[in-house]
């Protein structure tokens, strides 16, 4: 089952949240993610691994005042940061939590949905962090992951390719069924990667949810 599409109003309003032109590689990459979301103003997110809040600042104009985004990440002086950068932009609506290795301390069944990008391949104990996700959405929220890998190594083990901070969707895929979520779509690639000195590698999403019942 596929995930419906936003609507043409709603897809203007990410087109211009995450950036413009559209031929722009990083500012289409974020208006797919956050269309992958199916969120709506007015809804509850968390951008879990949030970094600098490269995700958490459009995404919290996105969902409006009424809408609330929780920003997770472990790392005590990034959060600092991007306390002063939602401070200000004026940006009202977003709780940023510091998450423990195993548990990013998110509200139990509050969430419409929750994005995890390019972060889970340095959670070590992602097996807790994906259930505790599971816990905090809501019956039938939406799960998003985004990863990359560069062919080279796609068939090396989970290790190997975690010690070059990527991994291969047939990883997380199991993973993410384990922990509990309903798979509705991969998307592999969702995004080609211009080709470096290790070659070609693209970025790729599995979009879940947590069931129902």
């Amino acid at each position: 089952m596929k995930a419906p599409v936003l609507s043409g109003t709603l897809r203007l309003i990410v087109c211009v949240l995450f950036g413009q032109p559209e031929e722009d590689r990083t500012g289409d990459l974020k208006r797919r993610l956050v269309e992958a979301l199916h969120l709506q103003p007015g809804q509850t997110a968390a951008d879990v691994g949030c970094g600098d809040g490269s995700y958490t600042i459009p995404l919290a104009r996105f969902l409006g005042p009424s809408g609330k985004l929780y920003a997770e990440d472990i790392d005590g002086p990034g959060l600092f940061k991007l306390k002063e950068t939602l401070s200000k932009a004026g940006l009202q609506n977003v709780e940023v939590i510091k998450g423990a290795d195993d548990d990013p301390k998110l509200p139990v069944n509050r969430l419409d949905a929750a994005l995890i990008v390019n972060a889970y391949h340095e959670m070590t104990a992602h097996e807790a962090i994906l259930r505790h996700v599971r816990d905090a959405l809501k019956p039938g929220g939406t799960f998003v992951l985004m990863e990359g890998i560069w062919e080279n190594r796609e068939a090396q083990s989970r290790d190997e390719q975690i010690k070059h901070h990527e991994l291969a969707p047939r990883f997380a895929k199991q993973e993410v069924e384990s922990a509990g979520f309903e798979i509705v779509e991969v998307h592999d690639p969702f995004l080609e990667r211009p080709p470096d000195e290790d070659g070609k590698s693209r970025w790729w999403v599995i979009i879940a949810r947590k069931p129902a019942r």
